[in-house]
This record gives C-alpha cells, sequence and structure tokens, in this order.
C-alpha cells in the first residue's frame, strides 16, 4: 500500500510540473524512453503514464499555452482561448476582439480554423490514445522484468487508461459525431486509412472501456486528499453516464439528422438511426448506478442547512452552500479534478484568460463579461420569473438582492466584492470596472477572492451533475415525482423552493435545462447542452445579446444614497448556423482521404 501511494503523489507531482513545448511527445518529461524501454521497470511505466495524463485529461477551462498544450498550431498572444461561455449567451469576451470565441460567434468558424479557434485537443488526443493503447497492449510485460510492478498495480493502470480513452473518445463524439477507432498501436500512415466509425460502434466502444474500468477490483473509489486528480472508479461511472445521457438527448438519439450528409447511408455517423425511448431509460439507470456509487463513497452535496439562504454579506461576498461547492478545495462534491495547470498564483494562466482587465491583476487578457439573455434565467429567491423590463428602472440593488442566491455566488456585479483590490466593484458608467463589460457583469466563479496564491478548482465530474443528468433522463423517462425530486435536491440546498408538483413534462423539462444552466454555469457544459438538445437558438446561439447600461445616482450618504439605473441595450448580434451543431472534421485530415466531412462544411 505504502509503494502504491508513493506512485500515485509521484504521479501527481509529475502532472503539477511537467511541461513541454515538443510536438507529438512520446516520452515521459526528463526521462529518455523509447517504446521498449517504458515496459522495462515499473518507474519508467509511471512516467509514461504521467504523460498519458498531460495529454488525455481535459480541463473545464478548455485554455491553451505554450507551457501546457502542445498541437500543431503554434499558440501565440492572438489566440488565447477562452471557455465556451462566450459562444453562448452565458458569456461574452468583451475585452480583445481577437478571442477565439469572438470568431464563433461571427460564423468564421471552417475547417481549416476549427483546431485554432476550438478544438484545441484534437491532435493531443491522438497522441494520448496511440500511448493508451501501448500500455493496454504492454503494460502485463513489466511485472516479469520488475517485481515491484505488480498485478494488481497493472491492472489499475490499466483501468486509468481506459478511463481516460472512454473520456477522449467521449469528447470527440459530443464535437463530431462518429470518429475512427484506434485501439491498437499504428503506425501514423496506417492510422491516417482509418475511416470513421458509426456513431453507435463509438458509443459501444465508450461503454465498453467504462465497463472493463468499473470491473477493476484494484481502481479505488477514491484516494486521499493528497491525490486529488487520479482517475477513480466513481468517475468512471460518471462519465458511463454522461455518454447515455448524451445517446438519448435529441441530437442523437433520431433516425434524421438535422442536416443529412451527402449520402444518407452516412446518416450513421452523426446519429444513432431511430428514436428510441429506452435510451432514455438507460440514461437513468447509469445515471442512478453513478449516484449510488458518488454517496455510497463518501461524495455528496454541500448541503449545510444554515447556509442555504444566509444573505450575510462577509468580506469577500455571499458564502453558502454552491459557493463552498466551487470554491473550497477537495471537498465533497468533487468526484474528479483536473491537475494539469502548474500554477496557483492568480496573475498566472488559466486565472489571467479570465480575469478582467479593469481588476488591476497582475496579468488578465479579457474578462468573461454576462450578458442580460443569460442573467434573465434566474428566478427570485420565491422561485418566480423576473421582469428585466426593456424600460429599464432604477431598482438594480434591489433587483439582483432578490434573485436565487447562486447569483450573488456566481457574478461579480456593481458593489460586490472581487478581490482585496476590489472589495467594492463599480460596475456603472464612470465607474472603474464598467470599462468594456458589455453585458453588466463579470464571471466570479472559479476566479480566486485573494489577492495571492489559490489552489485551483477544475472539476471534471461533481455530484451536482449527477443530480441533474438523472433528473433530465428520469424525466424524459416519464418519471416526473422523482425527476422533481432530484431536481428539487439541488434548488434547496441553494435555497430555493422546490418544483410545482402539477408540472407537465414539457414544463419540468424547461425547468431542468434552466436549473443545469444556472447551477453549472462557467462548468463547460452550457454550449454541449444546447447543441445536443437542438434548442433553439435565437437569444441563446445567436441574434442579438443585450447588456445593461448602468448609471449611479444619488450622493452616497444616509440622506442620499446611491441608486442604480439600468437599461437594456443590444451590443452584439451573434451568428449560429445549422452546421454549427457538429464540428468540421480539420480539413488537412479530410484530404488525407479517410474521413467524411461533417454536413454543411
Amino acid at each position: 500500500m505504502k509503494k502504491l501511494q508513493s506512485f500515485l503523489l509521484y504521479m501527481v507531482l509529475i502532472l503539477l510540473v511537467f511541461s513541454c513545448r515538443k510536438e507529438f511527445l512520446d516520452k515521459a518529461p526528463g526521462v529518455d524512453l523509447t517504446e521498449n524501454t517504458v515496459f522495462q521497470s515499473k518507474a519508467n511505466l509511471e512516467s509514461f503514464v504521467a504523460s498519458i495524463y498531460k495529454y488525455a485529461m481535459h480541463s473545464v477551462f478548455r485554455y491553451r499555452d505554450q507551457q501546457n498544450y502542445s498541437t500543431t498550431v503554434p499558440v501565440t498572444s492572438t489566440a488565447v482561448a477562452h471557455p465556451t461561455s462566450g459562444i453562448t449567451e452565458e458569456g461574452d469576451a468583451s475585452e480583445a476582439n481577437f478571442i477565439n470565441t469572438n470568431t464563433w460567434n461571427s460564423g468564421l468558424i471552417t475547417s481549416d480554423n476549427i483546431v485554432a479557434f476550438e478544438d484545441f485537443r484534437y491532435y493531443i488526443r491522438w497522441i494520448a490514445l496511440r500511448q493508451i493503447a501501448l500500455v493496454t497492449k504492454r503494460a502485463k510485460e513489466v511485472p516479469a522484468v520488475d517485481p515491484a510492478a505488480t498485478t494488481e498495480y497493472i491492472d489499475q493502470v490499466i483501468a486509468e487508461v481506459k478511463f481516460l480513452r472512454a473520456l477522449n473518445y467521449f469528447e470527440m463524439i459530443k464535437r463530431y459525431g462518429g470518429v475512427p477507432i484506434v485501439d491498437s498501436v499504428f503506425a501514423a500512415q496506417e492510422q491516417a486509412n482509418i475511416p470513421r466509425s458509426s456513431l453507435d460502434s463509438c458509443i459501444r466502444f465508450i461503454l465498453k472501456d467504462c465497463d472493463e474500468a468499473i470491473a477493476s477490483t484494484n481502481l479505488p473509489a477514491r484516494y486521499s486528499t493528497t491525490l486529488t486528480g487520479r482517475v477513480n472508479k466513481v468517475a468512471v461511472y460518471a462519465l458511463k453516464a454522461k455518454v447515455l445521457l448524451y445517446a438519448a438527448s435529441p441530437q442523437f438519439n433520431t433516425g434524421t439528422p438535422l442536416i443529412n450528409m451527402a449520402n444518407g447511408s452516412d446518416n450513421r455517423l452523426i446519429c444513432l438511426g431511430n428514436t428510441d425511448p429506452g435510451r432514455w431509460t438507460a440514461a437513468a439507470d447509469a445515471a442512478r448506478e453513478a449516484l449510488d456509487a458518488a454517496r455510497s463513497n463518501g461524495y455528496a452535496l454541500i448541503n449545510n442547512p444554515a447556509a442555504r439562504k444566509n444573505n450575510a454579506l462577509s468580506t469577500t461576498g455571499l458564502v453558502n452552500n454552491y459557493r463552498v461547492a466551487w470554491e473550497t478545495y477537495n471537498n465533497s462534491e468533487q468526484i474528479l479534478m483536473y491537475q494539469g495547470f502548474n500554477t496557483s498564483n492568480v496573475g498566472n494562466p488559466p486565472f489571467s484568460y479570465v480575469n478582467p482587465t479593469c481588476m488591476s491583476v497582475s496579468s488578465s487578457w479579457s474578462g468573461i463579461s454576462v450578458p442580460l439573455n443569460f442573467l434573465r434565467r434566474y428566478e427570485d429567491t420565491l422561485g418566480n420569473i423576473v421582469n428585466w423590463d426593456a424600460g429599464g428602472g432604477s431598482d438594480l440593488l434591489e433587483k439582483y438582492n432578490a434573485l436565487d442566491r447562486r447569483f450573488k455566488q456566481t457574478m461579480c456585479y456593481t458593489t460586490s466584492y472581487y478581490n482585496p483590490a476590489n472589495p467594492s466593484v463599480s460596475i456603472f458608467a464612470g465607474g472603474t470596472h464598467y470599462r468594456n463589460c458589455t453585458g453588466g457583469l463579470w464571471m466570479r466563479k472559479y476566479l480566486p477572492g485573494v489577492g495571492g496564491n489559490f489552489v485551483m478548482n477544475d472539476p471534471v465530474f461533481l455530484v451536482n451533475e449527477l443530480y441533474l443528468n438523472y433528473a433530465e433522463a428520469l424525466n424524459e423517462s416519464g418519471q416526473l415525482a422523482s425527476a422533481i425530486s432530484y431536481t428539487d435536491s439541488i434548488r434547496i440546498r441553494s435555497g430555493q423552493p422546490p418544483l410545482p408538483t402539477t408540472l407537465n413534462q414539457t414544463q419540468l423539462r424547461e425547468r431542468i435545462r434552466n436549473e443545469r444552466a444556472i447551477e453549472l454555469c462557467f462548468d463547460d457544459q452550457h454550449f454541449w447542452d444546447l447543441r445536443r438538445w437542438l434548442i433553439n437558438p435565437d437569444g441563446i446561439l445567436r441574434g442579438p445579446m443585450q447588456g445593461l447600461q448602468i448609471s449611479r445616482v444619488g450622493a452616497g450618504t444616509a440622506g442620499d444614497p446611491y441608486k442604480y439605473s439600468w437599461l437594456p441595450y443590444a451590443f452584439e448580434t451573434r451568428t449560429f448556423n445549422a452546421n454549427m451543431y457538429l464540428h468540421p472534421f480539420p480539413l488537412s485530415e479530410v484530404l488525407k482521404g479517410n474521413l467524411v466531412q461533417n454536413p454543411g462544411w
């Protein structure tokens, strides 16, 4: 056990410090490994698996920079990556016109630039998949040459890399539909000749890897605090449930894709060939299994009753259950966290990429401003829809104070706390923090409220998502009462009232979808949810994006306190065409002849 713990700690340390700019790196950091020497000792295999983690584990923040990611496209300051928030109504990269999301919103994404502007990890995944294939093929050779590599250890490593392979295939199918299945070690030219597999085949391949990882008796369900970031069995259950949720959703669970392929027989690459309600039942069953696995192994929602409705602002803002869940390191709600960023300083990536320049942090590129389109999603604390009248008003703070408490735990708003240097934010005309704040709000979630170092939380799987996955699948399979109950678990822990029990399936669908938008805000979920639902894009993915023009009046005295007026205005019109529900494959890969391009590209 001590040897295993030492190995795991060593692996985490490697992940935290490992950085290399070489492209298509197949060697571990600091060790001159060849394919044969990798499997000559446990230590060499450990180093090699560390490099697999680097390439295969993805981040919610989706950033790339020359220290963290390696692609075939050189990274420059004009290719700073932003979250998918900026290509939905969840956010706007309002401070720099070169941010990649602005290219997407202009409808200028093509097969030539998809890797540079959204799928930064396209080539990195294929490195990971080749490395994983090597491990699954040859790892069992190691015990014969190094007794320190026990069969239990080898079984655990194989389970880990199978999860990582499944995770990477999920990241690909949600972007492209069916992709080539590579489960063996191929030469580069051989791999280039592998055609796309059907979407159904890809999903089955992912589920097979998940089931085999779950079956491993040597893959732990959780680790100690120092080993956060290791693949655990509960994360595998969570991935399986998420894959089945996507398979059941309208984008894939159909015989007629939104846009047909040029050759109708190729539709199998982008949809499952029929509409099967049973897929929702399978998704519900998998989500229930994931929740059971999580709860039986000590994972749970942060739900302190005393912190549900507390409206008292501390020196760092409103700190209730929701904020504790995303801010407190290694809490019970975190199933699997990304550990690839080797910094905790608030002035370094990824923080520097989303710190607003007006906050005067040591390094900042472009904050994420939040449009009124998204603000409208927040109910008041009584569960009522909040009216943001086109004519505006003079009661901005009163409206903010009446909103779902998650608003103040997620957003940086007028008069809120940001960090020690910005204890009262001035988002109003003439205010320090109003510059370039197109929406009238700044993203606050995940950004540190301290001035120095901060232990970063970057979730891959969280317990709250499992509740919402289960609720959605239950509703779609006709189990409305249970769906309401699991949605209420999320709402009540943040002080929101339960949903009405009289909702029909259509009404409940919209409430669950809105709950996902609020609860999983800035978690790199919203864009992919909108696509899998084939949701009406107007005002969400395309069309006018609105913000708030904010003004301050009054003397700021006891007799004449400041009031803040607000007026909606349109700051941008976005483009989202039907072909954008799927990504195009990179043109350079299509020209090799093995990939059938997605429709409309």
